[in-house]
């Protein structure tokens, strides 16, 4: 019986714990119960024989009987989950139990008037009838008495004690674990059968003669049950109103050029790679705050001393924008010449001048690069004014928000505090197409909650994409070396809720085709070696081409553009205006660039894509992102011998 107590207790918890999108409405419910108990009896007790020699008989071997239960119960429900019941019986829990010797047999009648309450949780699965139950048994003893037969099998002496009164009978309290089925067989009528294990915590009676004697149970029951109340008809035409489904319309791959097409596989390839990763000299704040958005800058200064290093940081954009300050930090700990000159700006809609706001928020920059970088002061000067020099455009909320930050210059015009950061290495794994684009199709009766986008390979999560509120496209750009190197599928899961909880999801794959070095030299295709840059520094609004940029282009770009070399431009803008607009501006900060290139280098094949907001190379839900988003990408594709 213990291990089937542990049992329910498993079963409770397992089906507890689980979330369930639809219920069944029960109403309050009386009737009738009846049904077998199993009683256990659980005797070590002494009596003494009622001849000579008055011999002690002990009675201590467990034995088992059959009684009877029956009675009224009511059952209230509380919501759709939990269910109040109450009943009110009779039982039997008499039974006959033999001495040690096997020769005296102690025959009782114990009988229990006895009041449950408890509770019944119902809709562990969806739609069934199947509850748990708990609850506390309290018995109150009516007359209970016993009868001993002595049989030695020589000299049997029936009713040798006869309705002899268990004396200082005791109130059963038992604690109740059991688990129904409630089967509706008619409009309103229940019949509902049910298995119960009773473990009481008080003995037969109090006396010491009858300790220790205790009589667990189990009981096979079943209730018919009339329902006094009814749910309006028109509960279930609304339930069968309700909906959610959910599936995959497209995935699609975006090349460079903003060009979609149905994904039928990504093609990895392991080639020789650099990547130029810009810095902005820009640290962003929220409304009316003096401290960095901790969703834009991470201060790892705080928690490492002063120790960071660039070696450590991930070739991501946006994870590099987010270090900004750090980065300044151990450049200007070098190089012990390099000073700056930091300006606080307001937004000039939300913030008002006067306040002493940006220049707080200035003051908290060099504060941070004095504690904890080491930073002379006088090697810092802070500055303040309303807008920044080149504003974001105030009309819109997203430009409004860029306009609240501080800006980085290096008092030296040569100075490489800024420059970007440049990750290179022999062996890269670089996927096409760049951008996978997932295109859901939610339709819900119920407004939609937030959705998670899950990818893998292999069973380690590569990327983890969410949002709240409205479904919609969700683009995943693909990271060097952030795919295996092997031909394991990608698998993706779209997991979306609704406001009342209920969830959905759905699974695909996507195939892998992987070009070690190995293998294009074996199959004769051409290697080749990959450079990608990023221009950041136009202002908003503007295509031209900014000094420090320029200084980009000479130092590290034309360097690497080969006789032989394909240069692919290509511009983009971020989200903020027109969408026709943005384009032909990303076309004309391509061309700006491009004519620049050509004026060093000649002999190279040029190529030049105006793009604009079609691709979001950088997620523009983030100040960062829409900074970096307007950008030219420049890949120098040269052959290798």
């Amino acid at each position: 019986m213990k291990r089937f107590f542990q049992m329910l207790l498993l079963v409770a918890f397992v089906f507890t714990s689980r979330t369930f999108s639809q219920e069944k409405e029960i109403p309050f419910n009386i009737g009738i119960f009846g049904g077998l108990n199993f009683n256990m009896h659980s005797p070590d007790l002494t009596g003494v024989s009622v001849d000579p020699p008055f011999v002690p008989i002990r009675y201590k071997d467990n034995q088992t009987s059959l009684g009877g239960h029956f009675g009224l119960i009511a059952n209230i429900p509380v919501n759709h989950m939990f269910i109040i019941t109450g009943r009110l019986g009779y039982h039997m829990a008499g039974g006959e139990i033999v001495d040690s010797a096997s020769v005296n047999t102690l025959t009782s009648s114990i009988n229990y008037v006895e009041f449950t309450p408890g509770v019944q949780i119902h809709n562990l699965i969806s739609g069934s009838g199947l509850y748990l139950l708990g609850g506390l048994e309290f018995g109150i003893p009516m007359s209970p008495s016993f009868s001993v037969d002595f049989d030695d099998g020589v000299n049997p002496q029936p009713n040798i004690v006869n309705d002899a009164e268990i004396t200082d009978a005791a109130t059963r309290i038992a604690l109740a674990l059991g688990v129904g089925w409630m089967f509706e067989v008619s409009d309103n009528i229940f019949l509902t059968p049910e298995i119960s294990y009773r473990l009481p915590f008080t003995e037969v009676s109090s006396d010491e003669t009858y300790q220790t004697w205790e009589v667990p149970q189990l009981r096979l029951g079943l209730a018919l049950t009339f329902g006094l109340s009814k749910q309006p008809d028109n509960v279930y035409e609304e339930e069968d109103d309700k909906f959610f489904n959910v599936g995959m319309n497209t995935v699609k791959g975006i090349d460079r050029q903003g060009n979609k097409s149905d994904l039928r596989k990504i093609s990895v390839e392991e080639t020789q790679y650099t990547e130029l990763f810009p810095l902005l000299p820009y640290v962003f704040f929220n409304e009316n705050s003096d401290v960095p958005d901790p969703k834009t800058q991470t201060l790892a200064g705080t928690r490492e001393s002063g120790n960071f290093s660039t070696e450590t940081l991930e070739p991501d954009a946006l994870k590099i924008n987010s270090s900004t300050l750090d980065i300044v930090g151990s450049r200007m700990k070098k190089d012990k010449n390099a000073s700056i000159k930091l300006v606080g700006t307001i937004d000039n809609v939300n913030e008002k001048a006067g306040t002493g706001l940006a220049q707080r928020r200035a003051e908290f920059v060099k504060n941070y690069l004095v504690t904890n970088y080491g930073i002379e002061a006088n090697r810092i000067t802070v500055e303040t004014t309303g807008l920044p020099s080149r504003p974001s455009s105030s009309r819109d909320p997203e430009g409004v928000q860029e306009n609240r930050r501080v800006e980085i210059y290096p008092i030296n015009t040569n100075s490489t505090l800024l420059d970007p950061i440049i990750i290179e290495s022999d062996r890269q794994r670089i996927a096409e197409p760049t951008i996978v684009e997932f295109s859901p199709k939610v339709e819900s009766s119920s407004e939609i909650g937030g959705w998670e986008l899950e990818v893998k390979q292999a069973g380690r999560i590569i990327k983890r994409l969410s949002g709240q509120g409205k479904v919609e496209d969700i683009q995943w750009g693909i990271m060097p070396n952030e795919l295996a190197a092997s031909e394991i599928p990608v698998d993706y899961t779209y997991h979306v809720w609704d406001n009342q909880d209920n969830k959905k999801s759905i699974s695909g794959s996507i195939p892998v085709e992987y070009f070690s070095i190995t293998r294009k030299k074996s199959e004769e295709r051409p290697d080749r070696t990959i450079s990608k840059y990023s221009l950041v520094v136009f202002g908003f609004d503007s295509p031209e081409v900014s000094e420090s940029d320029k200084r980009i282009v000479m130092n590290n770009i034309v360097p690497n553009i080969k006789f032989n070399s394909t240069v692919q431009i290509y511009g983009y803008t971020d989200r903020i205006g027109d969408e026709k607009y943005n384009k032909e501006l990303a076309g004309k900060r391509a061309e700006s660039v491009l004519k620049l290139l050509q004026s060093k280098v000649r002999d190279a094949k040029y190529e030049k894509y105006e793009v604009g907001e079609s691709v979001l190379v950088y997620d523009n839900n983030k100040t960062a992102g829409r900074q970096l988003s307007r950008t030219v990408q420049i890949y120098v594709i040269t052959p290798k011998n």
